[in-house]
Parts: C-alpha cells; sequence; structure tokens
C-alpha cells in the first residue's frame, strides 16, 4: 500500500512537472513574440528617423539658397551706397528684395528647424522599444533557466519582466504617437508659410520687369539666348566628334 501511495505521488508530482513545463514554453512563446515586435518597430522607428532626417536636409538646403540669395543683395546694397546718383525705383526695388529674402530666409530656417522635434521623437522612441527588447529578452533567459532547473520562482520572474515589457512597449508607444503628431503639424505649418512665399516671388513680375526695363526691344536678351544656344551646339558637336 505504502509503495502504491509512493508511486502515485511520484505521478501526480511529474504531472505538475509536465504542466509547469507546458506553461513556461507557452510563455516563451509569448515573450518571443513580443521580442520579433519590438524589433520590427524598433525598425520602423529608425526608417522614419532617416526619412526625416533626409527632408530636414532638404529644408536646409533651401534655407542656405535664401540666405544665399539674400547676402548677394546685401552686397549690392553696399556696392550702392558708394554710388552718387542712384535712381529712386533702383533703390525701391533692391530694398523690397531685401524684405522678401529676409522673410525667406527666416521662414526656410524655421522649416528646416521643425524637423528637430521629429528627430528627437523617433530617437527617443527606437530607444524605449530597445529597453522594451531587453526586458523581453532578459523574460526569455529566465524562462529558460525555470526550464532546466524546474523553478517556478523563475517562471514567474520571467512573466514579470514580460509585463514590464508590455508596458514599455505602450508607454513608448503613446509618447511617440502624441509626439510625432505634434511635431509633424508643426512641420506642416512651417512648410506651408514657406511654400506659400514662395509661390508669391513665383507670380512676382518685378523680376521680369526690370530687365524689360534696361532690355526694351528685347536684343539684348535675343543675343545673349542666341550665344547660349550656340555655344551648347558648339558643345554637343564636340562631344559628338570625341
Amino acid at each position: 500500500m505504502t509503495k502504491v501511495l509512493e508511486h502515485a505521488e511520484h505521478t501526480q508530482h511529474a504531472g505538475h512537472a509536465g504542466d509547469s513545463g507546458k506553461f513556461i514554453g507557452m510563455t516563451m512563446a509569448v515573450i518571443g513574440v513580443l521580442v520579433a515586435i519590438c524589433g520590427a518597430l524598433i525598425g520602423g522607428e529608425r526608417n522614419e528617423m532617416t526619412r526625416a532626417m533626409i527632408q530636414q536636409t532638404q529644408a536646409s538646403s533651401d534655407a542656405a539658397s535664401a540666405s544665399m540669395k539674400y547676402r548677394v543683395v546685401l552686397v549690392n546694397v553696399e556696392n550702392m551706397r558708394s554710388v552718387a546718383n542712384v535712381a529712386p525705383p533702383v533703390r525701391e526695388r533692391f530694398v523690397r528684395l531685401y524684405a522678401d529674402y529676409a522673410e525667406e530666409r527666416s521662414l526656410s530656417a524655421e522649416w528646416a528647424s521643425s524637423y528637430t522635434p521629429l528627430i528627437d521623437a523617433f530617437f527617443h522612441a527606437t530607444e524605449g522599444y530597445e529597453v522594451a527588447q531587453l526586458l523581453a529578452e532578459i523574460g526569455i533567459i529566465t524562462a529558460s533557466l525555470a526550464v532546466l532547473l524546474n523553478n517556478r520562482p523563475a517562471w514567474y520572474v520571467s512573466i514579470v519582466f514580460g509585463l514590464l515589457s508590455v508596458g514599455q512597449i505602450g508607454r513608448t508607444y503613446v509618447y511617440a504617437h502624441s509626439a510625432v503628431q505634434s511635431a509633424e503639424a508643426i512641420i506642416h505649418v512651417k512648410e506651408s508659410a514657406y511654400r506659400e512665399l514662395r509661390r508669391a516671388h513665383s507670380g512676382d513680375r518685378s523680376d521680369i520687369e526690370a530687365i524689360e526695363a534696361i532690355d526694351q526691344d528685347g536684343s539684348i536678351l535675343k543675343r545673349v539666348q542666341d550665344g547660349m544656344a550656340a555655344a551648347k551646339a558648339a558643345a554637343s558637336n564636340g562631344a559628338r566628334g570625341h
């Protein structure tokens, strides 16, 4: 009878160990999914950060171009100061150019700078998901030890790390979603202001009117264009000869 009871007790323990192994295996599988999710989120945030950095570079290029035009106008204004008689329309024209290019430089610089919070948001989100991935990996390691040692406390610890990983993913997502939306809204406002000014410049006939004032019959412009066409044709013929 005693042997029967001992055998039943061993069988019960073996059953519990088997059930624990199944549960620990399920825990490892779930945490493994968390690791994969974190990896995908990290890759996505890095791609978005790279895209934002490229867009900021393009905006910075526009800002550099606007700054160059602004400097050219200032150089011409400085040169005009040494000229005794400058016609009032010419002075007015350069003052207007100064005002336009100063505003363009300011708006383009603000547009380029507005990408910094967006890039920071993607960077911090990447770090947050990396922390979540680390927690999940620790959870898997702890669950592996629980299987090897048949240790239930180690299994509980792995569950805690899995839950911490889930919480970290949730916090990071909420932060990133809010920060990205806010930054993109500011970028849209800054870009729209800059584009609107550029459209106004494109529709301005002041440059054309200035050329027409010094080349009323268009003969100078025609001569310049003919010279450019001849030079282009000569270069093309030379390339074919080689």
